[in-house]
């Protein structure tokens, strides 16, 4: 068996712990607070996880993930390393003993009658024996990994140290990352129905990640809870039965190379006299609408049938768009028959972009499912696409 010295799965399940475990006491912290705008969480700035109000930090936690948990002992270098992260924090001004709660969340477990029993939030907990456990600890102990932890705590003075121990809240067997999904599910009935509060959480997760990695790539690392109550309200509105989630809006691809594809949509475009700007918009709608149809789908949140009425609706609107136009233009040669395409086009992808559902509003989807329609030549812009398209494909094949 080789082993990797320099493995960091640890450390990544650490932090996606970390961040996952931010979002469900975030989600528990908007239903106690007043008003979520006052609220920031942060995510490794004093602490790995930080509630402040008004720039006052009020609740710390340090989370520590084992995926092989076992008990928390007196020496552990949980403990003490998360005491080291506090006192640094005290002595930096960054944080006021009196006016803060600190929690260190393990997955692993308390013992009876030691350190961390003393300092749990249980019917055991006690801060004389807390105080007189840690300073034999300190006196006693020659550990290397916990010596700068040991000689902070040293240095404060006797009610420095009794203030931390009133603090500190020990919680113990936390929530596994598996077991954190179906807490976060549990939090989240009510915004959702129970069939997809799965999906539901899934994109939550999405976004507050991204947001939570933007904070900490602009150095702040703070959330506002306002923003994911708006969050959790704008993905409300989505999951309502007369919406869909828009997931696509601003997904990009490689435009260039779709086009460079055989696709017939494109085709039928240039028959018309389409230039390149418009296909490209065509191809990058083709793909947002095939991508979120195809996620609907997986996702399970399309009534039976649904996308299969939606395209027929489509060709209708398409049929009724070409029973205005021919009013308006006489065919009579290629000219007239383009300039046909071309208002057919115009109609469709305008006033022709029917929602699925009343309040899903985002164009892509009706604009792309015509072009998804054209690909498969159910639908056609020039009066002669199909004689044209079989033209085109015998001479390539010749």
């Amino acid at each position: 068996m080789i082993i990797n010295n320099f493995d960091a799965t640890s450390s990544l399940l650490g932090y996606i712990y970390q961040i996952r475990y931010g979002l469900l006491l975030s989600l528990k912290k908007m239903r106690e607070v007043d008003d979520p705008d006052d609220y920031f969480v942060s995510i490794e700035t004093i602490d790995d996880i930080a509630f402040e109000k008004s720039g006052t930090p009020e609740e710390l936690l340090q989370t520590k993930y084992h995926s092989n948990p076992g008990n928390i002992t007196d020496k552990s270098p949980d403990i003490w390393k998360t005491i080291r992260v506090w006192i640094e924090a005290y002595k930096n001004k960054h944080l006021d003993f009196g006016k803060a709660s600190l929690f260190l969340v393990t997955t692993e477990q308390i013992v009876a009658d030691t350190l961390a029993d003393f300092l749990s939030n249980s019917k055991d907990r006690d801060i004389g024996k807390a105080h007189k456990l840690m300073c034999t600890i300190v006196e006693d102990n020659p550990s290397q990994k916990n010596k700068h932890a040991f000689k902070l705590f040293s240095s404060l003075s006797e009610t420095e140290q009794k203030n931390l121990c009133e603090a500190i809240f020990v919680l113990d067997k936390s929530e596994t990352l598996v077991e954190i999904e179906k807490h976060l599910e549990n939090n989240l009935r009510g915004y959702a129905n129970s069939a997809q509060l799965k999906t539901f959480l899934n994109r939550l997760e999405g976004k507050w990640f991204s947001i939570a990695i933007s904070a900490l790539e602009t150095g702040d690392g703070r959330v506002n809870l306002g923003q994911v109550v708006n969050i959790i309200d704008d993905l409300r509105e989505q999951f309502l039965s007369i919406n869909l989630p828009d997931d696509y809006s601003t997904a990009e691809v490689d435009v260039a190379s779709l086009i460079q594809q055989s696709h017939n949509f494109i085709e039928q475009m240039k028959m018309f006299g389409a230039g390149e700007r418009l296909i490209k918009k065509a191809v990058l709608d083709f793909f947002r609408a095939s991508e979120q149809k195809s996620r609907w789908a997986s996702d399970g949140l399309l009534n039976p049938g649904e996308l299969v009425n939606y395209l027929r609706k489509l060709k209708e609107e398409w049929e009724f768009n070409i029973g205005l136009v021919e009013t308006e233009i006489t065919i009579e040669d290629e000219i007239s028959k383009k300039k046909l395409a071309l208002e057919v086009f115009k109609k469709c992808q305008n006033e022709g972009t029917i929602p699925i559902r009343p309040h899903f509003s985002e164009s892509y989807l009706a604009r792309g499912s015509y072009h998804h329609l054209a690909d498969e030549l159910v639908i056609g812009w020039h009066p002669d696409f199909e004689q044209l398209l079989a033209t085109k494909s015998k001479s390539e094949v010749a």
